[in-house]
């Protein structure tokens, strides 16, 4: 079915259908504006998109870069970027990159050619000539969530400071020898966390020992792996700081299968509070890192963006640490 299928039955020209449609400044009788929309309805008449697009030079589409589709933590990014762009008339494209900066670069072609308005980088590693020179002029309609060596806003928390505090409620709770787990030091979220625990560790006076760090993949077997094997060694920690909750995870049952007790023997902290940690055996204490707000705010500054107002080059989020049963019985 087409605009001149509607015109012909309801007895206009094209144009007069194309200003109903399209709610134009143009002047239309109320008899004729009704029969319009009488005929597009009785049609089951739909605007092509892409020519609608092409005519007013916005697709009304958002592209959405991720790292990891399969870690949780995204989830609730994105569920608040989809609300927030559904709430102003968007819609958002979502491609995963596994961390790869040449399926980074692919993506954002795909994005250039799909004509989105505006590019949101949730997290990933994002910097390099290469990657600027594929954004082209979409590099001046992008927002980034994380710390990125990007000229464009950011959506943030104190990874550093947030660390900090999860060393400091294992010191308040006895614990000295305490080990870290951590991703790749490829994300700047990673290398975040990791200057938190080190200045953690030497803010409370603890032990230092390399033998109690290691980085792995960001998930529950990548903790598992490494825990286990910090944990068989002479001289292990009593409570160790992950860097996500799936890696938290992991080191709970490792500890587990090697005889400790939680958190008896081993107290974990992990972040992200992503769902599961709740409910895991023990529940898992965490940094609520306030993901939906992070993914809405990110839409709106990217809408602030294109229609040229004014935004903050960062927008902080606090955190709160939860503690459960990971760290203390009570």
């Amino acid at each position: 079915m087409t605009i001149q299928d509607v015109a012909k039955k309801a007895g206009v020209s094209v144009a007069t259908v194309s200003r109903v449609i399209n709610n134009s400044p143009h002047k239309v009788n109320k008899v004729t504006r009704a029969m319009v929309l009488k005929v597009v309805k009785q049609l089951d008449y739909h605007p092509n998109a892409v020519a609608k697009s092409l005519q007013m030079q916005k697709t009304h589409t958002f592209g959405i870069m991720i790292p990891d589709i399969s870690n949780p933590y995204y989830a609730e990014i994105v569920r608040g970027m989809q609300d927030e762009t559904e709430r102003n008339g968007y819609s958002i494209l979502i491609q995963n990159t596994d961390r790869n900066k040449d399926k980074t670069i692919q993506n954002i072609y795909l994005f250039r050619e799909k004509l989105v308005d505006g590019i949101i980088f949730s997290g990933g590693i994002i910097e390099g000539e290469k990657v600027t020179s594929a954004l082209g002029n979409l590099k001046e309609r992008a927002v980034v969530i994380g710390r990125q060596r990007m000229d464009c806003p950011a959506i943030r928390v104190n990874n550093i400071e947030n660390t900090v505090t999860t060393v400091g409620h294992l010191v308040s709770l006895g614990h000295r020898r305490i080990g870290f787990l951590g991703g790749s030091y490829g994300s700047t979220t990673m290398q975040d966390r990791f200057s938190g625990y080190k200045r953690g560790i030497k803010k409370y006076k603890c032990e230092s020992d390399r033998n109690l760090i290691a980085h792995a993949d960001l998930t529950i077997e990548g903790g598992y792996e490494k825990a286990k094997e910090i944990l068989e060694r002479s001289n292990s920690p009593t409570a160790f700081v992950a860097a996500n909750d799936q890696l938290a995870i992991g080191a709970i049952k490792a500890a587990k299968d090697l005889g400790f007790r939680i958190p008896g023997d081993i107290a974990v902290v992990g972040f992200d509070n992503i769902p599961f940690s709740r409910y895991f055996d023990p529940a898992v204490t965490t940094v609520d890192i306030p993901r939906y707000d992070m993914g809405a705010a990110s839409v709106r500054i990217l809408l602030d963006v294109i229609n040229k107002k004014p935004v903050p080059p960062i927008t902080w989020f606090s955190c709160r640490l939860i503690v459960r049963g990971s760290t203390t019985l009570n």
